[in-house]
């Protein structure tokens, strides 16, 4: 997986935070090694990107690092790294793009940061202020950008703003482009419509007018969740803006602010390239009626370019290329980093007479997780649940296990993961969240659920994350995180689901859930919260799984070759089988094999749940096992009808 350029600003001030708990106790010793702590300083490598053209804008790429002056807040920095990108076939994809790595200053430590600052576009599509052909054709060209002009390197986000979703993350920054385009093919939603406002009534236009505000405030406070991820962010988007009438009317409250939004855009260093959805139909409407002037603030004012016409998406896409290729990236080693969130102003200069130096005007220093806004923490939840490699830290991933469990639309799935607590040391704390998100194949979340949890009181030595949901039939994404919210570090639990169709009649196995011999284990159900707040009483997993014991806990992540011996919690619907007389077969499928090989079990318990659902507590003899990957395999067969019913479950032997 290729590593991303971003700092990882925050897990360098986890890196350097002293340990505050317990200072009484500490010896002298300790104490004087506190102390020297506080005053190490902290080095950052800070990355700017440059364009430079000559007078008559084309760019200029032979330039060397001793070429380049720098500032950042006034003060002369020494360029240590360089690189320079250049793409030589604006017009056509290519298979790699030309860089050339000038010179790079040794250091004496390893501080694990990449070299190489890649291009990052964010493809937003406006779904409010659109119609159905607006849609259609703003798709087209988005695809035709992704397919003509997004080098391997790129990094590539898909959004999307409608009026019942508000503004929705489909695809974050990522270099599989593959992805980021069926995640644009999957967009859908009522166009919010680009009708005249003649005719409405002042309470509708007022309506209409929070509605902007409210996609304004989203964009603004993205826009402030950007700050911290380094180099342009390039927005291409698409829609047919704001009506004039709307926006230069006698309530000057929405123009200003769009003002304000915009120029956040700019000192985020985001410019917007705003492509106008309607087209030439844009100009059968009253002047007063388009949405072109508020497009046109929006791309001047961030310093990016508006294009008129969404109908000449292959002359707009190779615009967008040149304003956003052949580029420079300097680097310096900024000392005693400040983490207060202030601005800091960057001056690009270059020796050489003639050159146009277009650099990116700022950064802002990083800020603690504390100080994160509500949009902010949102933001760095979503990434840290989807991002190939999130954009604050290095996640930590965790195993994820999902049982469907019932043929009923309420509490008809479990997710379960499991973490050792040394493991999670630095996750957990006093204030630590469980969070649950299961999203549908178009990246929307459907569920959601959190629990906020004290990792201090703990005493066991693992812990079982879980989660019961209530989902419809279809294919989803599923997560489980765990945040610390004192200081924003997370792990994450991921693996997908098929949620089956209801059958009319016939018996139906669902995934096991395995036990294996483990003790000293601590169940955190991250659904309980929302249960109670919606006045049921919440189920837990022994509800849906009645034979947990403390001799034995799930089978989340990797089992012990020296097992002999698995449990096995077999849930199965009976739906209008009068008398059932079900045989039961077991078999252990090795790895890189087709070998399917009988187990010997013994049923030691049994149960049922309502009229419909049948509970076993089966016991499995394992043979010796080596490393790799197995199944567990169970098949049962109506005696009466010789239908069959089959489950597998996959587990890694270490």
């Amino acid at each position: 997986m290729k590593t991303k350029i971003f700092l990882l600003i925050l897990l360098l001030a986890f890196a350097v935070q002293p340990n505050i708990h317990g200072l009484d106790s500490e010896s002298p010793q300790a104490k004087k090694d506190q102390k020297a702590l506080r005053h190490e300083v902290v080095v950052t490598l800070k990355l700017v990107q440059v364009f430079v053209t000559d007078k008559k804008g084309n760019p200029i790429t032979d330039l060397t690092k001793d070429d380049f002056i720098l500032y950042d807040n006034g003060v002369l920095q020494t360029i240590t790294d360089f690189e320079k990108h250049i793409l030589t076939q604006p017009e056509k994809k290519i298979e790699k793009q030309a860089e050339e790595k000038l010179e790079e200053t040794e250091l004496a430590t390893s501080r694990k940061v990449p070299l190489k600052m890649n291009r990052k576009f964010f493809l937003l599509l406006d779904l409010e202020r659109n119609d159905g052909l607006g849609i259609i054709n703003s798709k087209k060209a988005a695809l035709h950008f992704m397919d003509t002009q997004i080098q391997p390197t790129d990094e590539v986000g898909v959004f999307s703003n409608s009026l019942i979703g508000g503004l929705t993350v489909h695809e974050y920054l990522t270099t599989d482009h593959e992805k980021a385009k069926e995640a644009i093919k999957r967009i859908k939603g009522f166009p919010g419509g680009t009708e005249e406002t003649n005719g409405l009534t002042r309470a509708e236009i007022e309506v209409m007018k929070q509605q902007i505000h409210r996609f304004i405030d989203e964009i603004r406070e993205f826009a402030k969740s950007l700050r911290y991820t380094p180099g342009y962010k390039n927005i291409i988007l698409f829609s047919a803006g704001i009506k004039r009438n709307l926006l230069y009317g006698d309530d000057p409250s929405l123009r200003l602010n769009l003002e304000d939004t915009t120029k956040e855009l700019a000192t985020s260093n985001s410019p917007v390239y705003t492509v106008n959805s309607k087209g030439t139909r844009a100009y059968l409407k009253d002047r007063w009626q388009r949405g072109g002037d508020s497009l046109k603030m929006i791309s001047d004012l961030s310093c990016g370019k508006y294009f008129s016409n969404v109908g000449y998406y292959e002359k707009n896409s190779r615009e967008i290329q040149n304003a956003t290729s052949n580029y420079y990236v300097l680097g310096y080693y900024y000392t005693d980093e400040k983490w207060d969130g202030k601005y800091h102003e960057i001056n690009v200069k270059v020796k050489r007479k003639g050159c146009v130096v277009h650099s990116q005007g700022g950064y802002f220093n990083p800020k603690l997780f504390t100080k994160f806004t509500k949009f902010e923490k949102k933001h760095h939840l979503i990434n840290l649940a989807i991002a190939n490699t999130p954009q604050f830290q290095t996640r930590l991933d965790l195993p994820l296990i999902t049982l469907p469990c019932s043929e009923e639309k309420e509490s008809n799935f479990v997710l379960l993961s499991e973490a050792r607590l040394d493991e999670i040391e630095d996750i957990g704390g006093e204030k630590t969240e469980v969070v649950a998100l299961v999203f549908d194949q178009e990246d929307n979340i459907v569920v959601s659920s959190r629990y906020e949890v004290d990792f201090s009181e703990f005493s066991q030595e693992q812990i079982c994350p879980y989660a019961i949901l209530s989902l419809s039939p279809g294919l989803y994404k599923c997560r489980i995180i765990l945040r610390n919210l004192e200081t924003g570090k997370g792990a994450v639990a991921s693996s997908s689901v098929n949620i089956p169709e209801p059958q009319d009649s016939g018996r139906r196995l669902f995934s096991p859930l395995l036990l294996s011999p483990k003790k000293n284990v601590y169940y955190i159900n991250a659904s309980k919260a929302q249960k109670k707040e919606a006045g049921k009483e919440p189920l837990s997993l022994i509800n849906i799984y009645p034979f947990l014991s403390r001799e034995y806990s799930p089978l989340v992540g990797n089992l012990d070759k020296e097992t002999s011996k698995l449990l096995a919690v077999l849930r199965s619907s009976n739906i209008n089988i009068q008398k059932s007389d079900v045989e039961l077969s077991v078999f252990l499928r090795e790895p890189s094999s087709e070998k399917k090989t009988p187990l010997t079990y013994s049923i030691l318990k049994g149960k049922k749940e309502g009229e419909k659902i049948d509970i076993l507590l089966i016991e499995l003899e394992l043979p010796e096992l080596q490393a790799g990957e197995y199944s567990i395999e169970i098949v049962a067969e109506e005696i009466s009808t010789q239908s069959k019913s089959q489950v597998t479950r996959t587990f890694q032997v270490k």
